[in-house]
């Protein structure tokens, strides 16, 4: 074969394999969510993202934990109690399925808005029931406030059933931090496992 056509074959034939190669490329690459299709999902997440301010408060192990421990890896923050009767055992238990098929699973934590009855114990004996990994901090109520506001959460005790019994109304948004400690965005209610997988893998 003339050498010319030869170099010319193999020309092609690379250009060919860039071609594929590229192609291959932009099929296994996951393409980045536009804004609508996040929204469609219920995830919001900022253009910048926000300063969080240092906090002191204890884990489920009776460790104390502040904005450090959120920092490293993505964070999904979830702002209930132990003794909430729906919306906090059903969103722990949404978390639970949507991490079990990640690789690289974010890290979750349910922050405690019930300080006065939620103990490290009690968080130690509620959290890890729906995941080993995933963890519970508790602080002063000041602290909770101070922590719960910088991140768009809201909760008030509202009277429960009998005599001297309450609950805790609060915000079911879960909260994003990124790998800075900085309030990302949030995954707005109801929450559904299948859309907090594609989230997470868009992060």
């Amino acid at each position: 074969m003339d050498t010319g056509v030869r170099n010319t074959l193999f020309g092609i034939a690379a250009f060919i394999s860039v071609i594929l190669g590229l192609l291959v490329a932009s099929i296994m690459m996951p393409r980045p969510m536009t804004a609508e299709e996040a929204q469609e999902l219920g995830f919001y997440r900022f253009d910048a993202p926000r300063v969080i301010s240092d906090f002191d408060m204890t884990d489920q192990a009776g460790n104390p934990v502040n904005l450090e421990d959120l920092k490293g890896q993505w964070s999904i923050l979830f702002f209930g109690f132990t003794t909430c009767p729906d919306i906090c055992p059903t969103t722990l238990s949404v978390l639970a399925d949507a991490v079990a098929d990640i690789e690289n699973p974010p890290q979750v934590v349910m922050v405690s808005v019930d300080p006065d009855r939620d103990t490290p114990e009690k968080l130690g004996q509620y959290v890890p029931a729906f995941n080993p990994a995933f963890r519970g901090f508790v602080g002063s109520f000041d602290e909770t406030v101070n922590f719960a506001q910088q991140v768009n959460v809201a909760f008030g005790k509202v009277p429960g059933a009998g005599p001297g019994t309450y609950l805790v109304d609060h915000t079911a948004s879960l909260v994003l931090i990124d790998l800075e400690g900085r309030y990302a965005g949030f995954i707005k209610s109801p929450h559904n496992a299948q859309n907090i997988q594609k989230i997470t893998a868009s992060l």
